[in-house]
C-alpha cells in the first residue's frame, strides 16, 4: 500500500501529539519494509526517510493557524498525485475530500471541545467543531488512545463504535529526540526538594488549583517549592493573578517551555509529579514521570487513573484540599513513594512504541484489505 501521513504534528515545536507521531514513525520505518510512507504537510518535515519507499511533500505555508486549511485543500490532489491507498490522520482530522477510493484511519487523543470546551481557544474548538464529526464519520478505522476517549468517542459520536480500536502509546524515549540546548542556569539553581507540574499552562490543566495546593504544602514545609514546565497558553487570566498573589510566589518557578535533556532532569530531582487535570485523553506526562523513576499525583477523572493504575496518587482535581494532602503525603512519607516508583516500573510494561506500531499497522492492513 501507499500510505499519507499528515505530519503537520512534526513540523512546529514538539509537545504531546508530535511526539506520538515522531516515536511511531520511528518504529514503522523501522518494522514496516513493505509499504510507502508519504508524510504530507504544509511546511518542512524534520524527520529522517532512512528508506527509500518513504518520502516528504512539504508545502510552504509556515502560519500555524492556516495549516489545517492547507491540508484539507492540497491532501486531496496529492493523495491522486501519489497514488495513495490509505490516509492517516494522527490528530483527530482527515481531509474530507479525499478520493473515494483512499481508505482512511484517524487518531483521537481527546474530546477536549466536547467534555471541557470552555478550557479551550476559540480557533481551536471551532476547528474541532467543524472537523471531528465528519472525520470520525468519513473513517474506515479510528483509533483511541485510551478507553476512556474509545467511550467518549461511542458517546458523543452513537454509530462509531464498530470503528474504534483502543491502541496505547509508548513510554516516551527522553534520550532520543530533541535534545536542545542544557538550560544549566534554570538547573544550577534547582531546589533540594520541589513538586513538578508539566504542561502548557491552560485552564484544562488545573494549575490555579496545584498553585493553592501547594499554598498549604509550602506553609507546612519551608524548604519545598514548586516548578511549572509548559508554555504560557491561552486563558492565563484564570491562573496568572492566583500565582503572581501567591504567599509562596518566590517558590513557584516557571521556566516556561524546556528542551527535552532539560525537562529529564527536571523529572529526575522531582520529588513527584503533580497532574491533576480536569480531563485528559491519555496523559503523556504520566509515562514520562514513570520513565524518570518518581511518583506521581493525578486525577481520578478520565484517562489518568486508567494510565496511572497503581502508580499514582489519585486526588478529586476539584478539591484543593485532596490535592494539598497528596502533596503532604508525598513529603512525609518516603515509604509510599518508594511505594508508587516501584508499582511504576511494572506499570510502563504496558506501554510500548513496538506494539502500538505494530497494532497501528494490523489496523493499516484490516482497512486496506476492506
Amino acid at each position: 500500500m501507499i500510505i499519507g501521513v499528515d505530519a503537520r504534528p512534526l513540523s512546529y515545536r514538539l509537545t504531546g501529539i508530535g511526539y506520538y507521531l515522531l516515536h511511531l514513525l520511528e518504529v514503522i520505518q523501522a518494522i514496516d519494509g513493505k509499504n510507502t510512507y508519504v508524510l504530507i504537510s504544509n511546511k518542512k518535515i524534520p524527520f529522517d526517510c532512512s528508506r527509500q519507499n518513504w518520502r516528504k511533500v512539504e508545502g510552504r505555508m509556515g502560519a500555524r493557524f492556516l495549516s489545517t486549511f492547507w491540508m484539507q485543500l492540497f491532501a486531496p490532489y496529492l493523495a491522486r498525485r501519489h497514488d495513495l491507498d490509505l490516509f492517516w490522520g494522527p490528530r483527530h482530522h482527515l481531509p474530507l475530500l479525499l478520493p473515494k477510493d483512499v481508505k482512511t484511519a484517524v487518531t483521537i487523543h481527546d474530546l477536549v471541545h466536547q467534555r471541557c470546551p470552555e478550557t479551550m481557544a476559540v480557533e481551536n474548538l471551532i476547528v474541532e467543531r467543524l472537523l471531528m464529526r465528519s472525520s470520525i464519520s468519513k473513517a474506515d478505522a479510528v483509533i483511541a488512545v485510551s478507553r476512556a476517549t474509545a467511550s467518549d468517542i461511542k458517546a458523543f459520536y452513537p454509530g462509531s463504535g464498530l470503528k474504534v480500536r483502543t491502541i496505547y502509546s509508548g513510554i516516551p524515549d527522553f534520550a532520543a529526540h530533541g535534545k536542545g540546548a542544557e538550560q544549566n542556569g534554570l538547573l544550577a539553581d534547582l531546589p533540594a526538594a520541589y513538586f513538578l507540574f508539566v504542561g502548557t499552562l491552560e485552564p484544562r490543566k488545573n494549575l490555579l488549583k496545584v498553585i493553592q495546593a501547594f499554598e498549604q504544602a509550602a506553609l507546612k514545609q519551608q524548604d519545598v517549592y514548586l516548578v511549572v514546565a509548559g508554555n504560557i497558553g491561552w486563558k492565563s487570566k484564570n491562573w496568572l493573578p492566583g500565582l503572581m498573589q501567591s504567599r509562596v510566589r518566590n517558590r513557584i518557578l516557571l521556566p516556561g517551555y524546556v528542551s527535552r535533556n532539560t525537562l529529564e532532569t527536571l523529572y529526575k530531582n522531582a520529588l513527584c509529579l503533580v497532574f491533576p487535570s480536569y480531563y485528559e485523553g491519555f496523559g503523556m506526562p504520566l509515562l514520562e514521570a514513570m520513565s524518570a523513576g518518581i511518583p506521581v499525583i493525578t486525577s481520578n477523572l478520565s484517562s489518568m487513573a486508567e494510565v496511572a493504575g497503581d502508580a499514582a496518587l489519585l486526588v478529586d482535581p476539584h478539591s484543593t484540599d485532596d490535592i494539598a494532602g497528596a502533596m503532604l503525603a508525598m513529603l512525609s512519607r518516603p515509604d509510599l513513594r518508594e511505594k508508587l516508583v516501584y508499582n511504576a516500573k511494572k506499570r510502563q510494561k504496558t506501554f510500548s512504541w513496538q506494539s502500538c506500531a505494530e497494532q497501528i499497522l494490523e489496523v493499516f492492513e484490516l482497512v486496506g484489505r476492506n
